[in-house]
């Protein structure tokens, strides 16, 4: 159940068990390759790339609430029958980060179309419409990890210089070292 842990002018915000905010990266592997859905939004540097996900709000009641809500919110909710599919593993295959109170889960998306095409139908059904129910999101578009060299925010380059080191994906890093030499 999320608590209010300050106000600020007219602003409150949540947490849940010590979590303030959260986030759903969709992955799929292909080539040796790993690729990870993000969004670019605008922050008070200009358009950026971002995480899908944002603060806990007073209705969630655990961070996967949040994580589902934010991700739904940003995606336009054109998958938002689908992520309902990926709930045991978003409760699974998460990452905590301290510094911003941070909740990420990672979701194997197998490549499947209907998530590979969400960029694409994203942008079809809202470009030039006004923003409604905060939605964030300019454009969602697929990433490769090991290659990115967008514009980001601070909590996406966090994020994925933790996920270039991670067990899952390290052995796709095309710039491996090796510890020891035979």
């Amino acid at each position: 159940m999320s608590k209010l842990v300050k106000k600020v002018g007219s602003k409150k915000f949540y947490e849940i068990e010590g979590i303030r905010a959260g986030g759903i990266i969709p992955y799929y592997i292909k080539d040796n390759k790993v690729f990870l859905l993000i969004n670019k939004e605008y922050r008070r540097v200009g358009l950026v790339y971002n995480i899908t996900g944002g603060k806990v709000d007073e209705e969630d009641k655990i961070i996967e609430d949040t994580q589902i809500r934010e991700f739904n919110e940003e995606t336009g909710f054109l998958i938002s029958s689908k992520i309902e599919d990926y709930k045991k593993e978003i409760s699974k295959n998460r990452f905590y980060f301290d510094t911003p109170k941070y909740m990420l889960s990672l979701i194997d998306i197998k490549g499947e179309k209907n998530w590979l095409e969400l960029p694409e139908n994203y942008e079809k059904t809202f470009k030039n419409v006004e923003k409604i129910n905060d939605r964030d999101s300019e454009e969602l578009e697929w990433i490769e990890l090991y290659n990115f060299k967008g514009k980001s925010s601070y909590l996406l380059t966090v994020i994925l210089h933790k996920l270039k080191n991670i067990n899952l994906f390290r052995k796709y890093n095309p710039v491996q070292h090796q510890l020891f030499i035979d």
